[in-house]
């Protein structure tokens, strides 16, 4: 493409864009109408959303979506940002599912309530602080809106050493093992259905649209290091989420219609055949390792890493083509916990590089990494970082 037709290109799709996000989508009015009744509830959402919003790059010559207000994305109608106005700290709003379309109230209280929390090392469920209840049902009878913490994507922010990839499945690991042991599967245990607190890693909250702004748009969010600030991972969305009995899961396994959640390359799901929600589960978290650690997706551009081998059998288990072979999260952690006490203090403090770089830049780095990790060691940063859960519900 010439230089001219790139710029024609360019300048057509400043223009539609500039246009494009004027107004607001039929999905985003909701939050427009209620901006003031979430205000009087103590939630003040983004400037795009005020009653008397007027695009503030009208009659600017600069790109649109430089803009904060131009920022949106294809989450609104059901979640969104917003501000708790009492102190000032961003959460999540979440325009949850009825009760005749799915168990997702009743599974996000059970789970994620402040009792459910109060001995809070093994569950990795997102709290709910509030649960909000608007003056009218929604077209699709949606009436409550549930407040959480704010939460981004736990995979956008490097992982530099063994030992912060351990603390990854350690926490995951239990967090799925806690739904299990409560008789509750999942049922989309996928990629973007684990999030992470962003305060141990981002100085200033991050925007909700892109991880690469903070929050307030007033310059460039960069994250820090995962070992010297170490945060918590979990689970979210429970729209698919099903509770059995004890006997039902124990003894007859219960049996779900596959093709169920966002993960399509579960085996049952390929043959068509009636599926054991429990095994699903299993599956697919293990799958998600297996994408980000040890064989990559081209797709998302996420290399494979060195340094993981230890992984791979427990992996290999956890996404074996038999759900019959696929140990329980029971047996997962276990196993993990006897890997863990394997690995070295060196392995621990290796680093995860790119395997799709030549390993001679591997080797030239790793001088650098290991003075860096000389001084971690001074400092009594342990390998495994080590991160303290948040007391959500006093903060």
């Amino acid at each position: 493409m010439s230089t001219a037709l790139r710029l024609l290109f360019q300048d057509d799709l400043d223009s539609f864009l500039r246009d494009y996000n004027q107004s607001l989508s039929q999905s985003e009015s909701f939050w427009r109408d209620h901006y003031d009744w979430l205000k009087s509830k103590g939630y003040l959402l983004r400037p795009r959303y005020h009653p008397n919003w007027v695009a503030s790059w009208i009659g600017i010559t600069d790109i649109p979506y430089a803009f904060e207000d131009f920022q949106t994305a294809p989450l609104v109608p059901f979640n969104l940002d917003a501000i708790r106005i009492a102190n000032g700290k961003p959460v999540m709003l979440r325009l949850a599912d009825p009760p005749s379309v799915s168990d997702e109230l009743e599974i996000g209280r059970l789970v994620s309530s402040k009792s459910s929390h109060s001995d809070p090392q093994q569950n990795h469920c997102v709290p709910i602080y509030d649960t909000l209840e608007i003056p009218e049902a929604t077209g699709t009878g949606r009436k409550h809106i549930v407040v959480m913490p704010y939460l981004v994507a736990w995979d956008k922010v490097e992982f530099q050493t063994v030992g912060e990839v351990v603390d990854f499945c350690s926490q995951v690991f239990e967090g799925l093992q806690f739904m299990h042991n409560q008789n509750i599967a999942h049922n989309d245990a996928k990629n973007d259905n684990i999030m992470m607190d962003w305060s141990p890693l981002y100085p200033q909250p991050p925007h909700f649209h892109s991880l690469l702004k903070r929050m307030d748009w007033k310059g460039p969010s960069k994250p820090r290091n995962r070992t010297l600030y170490p945060g918590r991972y979990y689970f979210i969305d429970w729209d698919l989420s099903k509770q059995y009995s004890t006997a039902t899961r124990i003894t007859r396994a219960p049996r779900l219609l596959p093709g169920y959640g966002g993960d399509q390359t579960v085996p049952e799901f390929k043959r068509n055949q009636a599926c054991n929600p429990f095994a699903v589960d299993v599956y697919c978290l293990g799958n998600v390792i297996r994408n980000k650690f040890i064989e990559g997706e081209a797709y998302v551009r996420d290399p494979p890493r060195r340094n993981v081998e230890f992984l791979r059998d427990l992996i290999a288990d956890m996404t074996h083509d038999d759900p019959l072979k696929r140990p329980t999260m029971d047996e997962v952690v276990g196993r993990f916990e006897e890997i863990r006490k394997r690995l070295s203090w060196w392995k621990l403090r290796s680093r995860v590089s790119d395997k799709t770089f030549p390993l001679i830049f591997h080797r030239l780095y790793s001088p650098i990494h290991w003075i860096i990790q000389l001084s971690y060691i001074l400092r009594w940063k342990p390998a495994i970082p080590k991160h303290t859960p948040p007391d959500h519900f006093n903060s």
